[in-house]
């Protein structure tokens, strides 16, 4: 497994808010030259609960402070197969398949408050950050 860990949502939205939690996972993250890495799909999610320009500005700003990977052909393909195997019988959403296919198929665990929404997919290394 390549070393590095993919912000879920739910840790942007903690650092959005000023989380003393996510903040010291970063902090630590970064001392131990941990690359974070964030998915356009999440980046997109915070972007749209903006509720204002000031959120914006706040959300550019968090999003440029790592590495944000793009779908890939690859990431799409995972993401159908993980919907057609999990949306009935679990309830996995599109914005979750799709992150959980970026950190497989880049070989990377994610970070996640929310093990619950990823527990089923075997192949996707999930741990909560803080």
């Amino acid at each position: 497994m390549k070393k590095g860990k993919l912000l879920d949502t739910t840790v942007l939205i903690d650092l959005f808010r000023g989380n003393e939690n996510a903040a010291n996972f970063i902090e630590t993250s970064n001392e131990s030259k941990i690359p974070l890495f964030i998915s356009v799909i999440s980046a997109m999610e915070l972007a749209y609960g903006c509720r204002n320009q000031i959120e914006v500005e706040k959300t550019k700003k968090l999003v440029a402070d790592f590495t944000l990977i793009y779908l890939s052909p690859g990431a799409t393909a995972k993401a159908y197969n993980l919907m057609l195997t999990y949306s009935k019988s679990h309830g996995l959403t599109i914005p979750d398949a799709l992150i959980a296919a970026t950190a497989i198929t880049e070989d990377i665990e994610l970070a996640t408050d929310n093990q619950r929404d990823f527990s089923m997919i075997s192949d996707l290394t999930v741990k909560r950050p803080y």
